[in-house]
């Protein structure tokens, strides 16, 4: 899927307010991408505020900082602000709370390796449905995490006491 972007408009320090060709608009908090590298320059306010859309409206630049968003990035960054999706970084949280390979939680969440692969790099929005799915796996599992916990202590007190 290819966003299109129509309008931007910087509001620093780190927000922007865009304008999607399918008619809706979004404020979106880019703090994050002001602390990654390569972005450092973006904190300078007067520079933030000279965002412009990118040539073809997939995304938003600042020319005089070589640097930009993509459209992608942004979507994502709209839906998880406005509660529309599961934050990615509460995914990958899950999954390596769980020790969970990319194949171990698409075996879990019954979705593809590829699926898996999009929602813990950010590269599609996680429907908050999946997030529900995360949460009640987790659930489903500390049962049976007690119930191996349990049946495994009468063994090892009957192997020391002897």
């Amino acid at each position: 899927m290819r966003l299109k972007i129509t309008g931007v408009e910087a509001l620093p320090p780190a927000r922007l307010r865009i304008q999607w060709a399918s008619g809706d608009r979004s404020t979106v908090e880019v703090g994050e991408y002001l602390r990654a590298p390569g972005h450092e320059r973006l904190r300078d306010p007067a520079l933030f505020s000279r965002a412009r859309v990118e040539e073809w409206g997939h995304g938003v630049e600042w020319p005089e900082a070589d640097v930009g968003i993509p459209g992608e990035a942004l979507y994502r960054l709209s839906k998880e602000q406005s509660g529309k999706a599961y934050p990615t970084s509460d995914f990958n949280a899950w999954m390596k709370r769980n020790a969970l390979s990319l194949a171990a939680a698409s075996k879990a969440l019954h979705l593809t390796r590829r699926t898996i692969i999009y929602y813990s790099t950010g590269a599609k929005p996680i429907p908050m449905y999946m997030g529900l799915a995360c949460k009640g796996w987790e659930a489903m599992q500390r049962p049976r995490r007690s119930a191996a916990k349990s049946s495994a202590r009468p063994a090892e007190r009957r192997s020391g006491s002897r």
